[in-house]
């Protein structure tokens, strides 16, 4: 009789466990969503006259436009949410793809090359939502940061 209870008593724990587990993976697929729902959007920062323009899909993929005066950069590919608050991107296209360089001969004649432009590093960020549409971008290399205000 006692193994029979003891029997009952472990099925019945082994089935609330599997609920606390299925709860806790629901609730942390929850999280990851939101999280993910907030950073979707437009996002525009200026810093010393250089502004970042960071499109974020809700499909997971990104891409982001540099500009200062006529000169403009773009990079765009996949992010990924890592630890809280964390956001990694990843770059797959980027543009310009080659770069005028030019090659002095002597002292009076050179000529230019189109050379191509590697793919860029792409980077690590924490991000800190100092309110629904704004929010602090930290680059985990350089420790540099840059407020950026959601764009409608």
């Amino acid at each position: 009789m006692e193994s029979h209870i003891r029997a009952g008593l472990s099925a019945a724990i082994l089935r609330r466990c599997q609920f606390v587990l299925l709860a806790i993976l629901t609730l942390t697929s929850a999280v990851g969503c939101a999280q993910q729902n907030n950073l979707v959007g437009k996002w525009r920062g200026v810093s010393n006259g250089i502004s970042l323009t960071i499109v974020i899909q809700p499909n997971g993929q990104y891409s982001q436009l540099v500009a200062s005066g006529t000169v403009q950069t773009m990079q765009a590919g996949p992010y990924k949410l890592v630890s809280p608050n964390t956001i990694v991107f990843s770059v797959t296209d980027w543009a310009p793809k080659t770069a005028r360089v030019y090659h002095p001969i002597g002292t009076t004649s050179g000529y230019y090359t189109a050379d191509p432009v590697p793919t860029p590093a792409g980077g690590t960020d924490t991000y800190v939502f100092n309110g629904p549409n704004s929010m602090t971008l930290t680059d985990q290399m350089t420790h540099g940061s840059l407020t950026m205000t959601r764009v409608r």
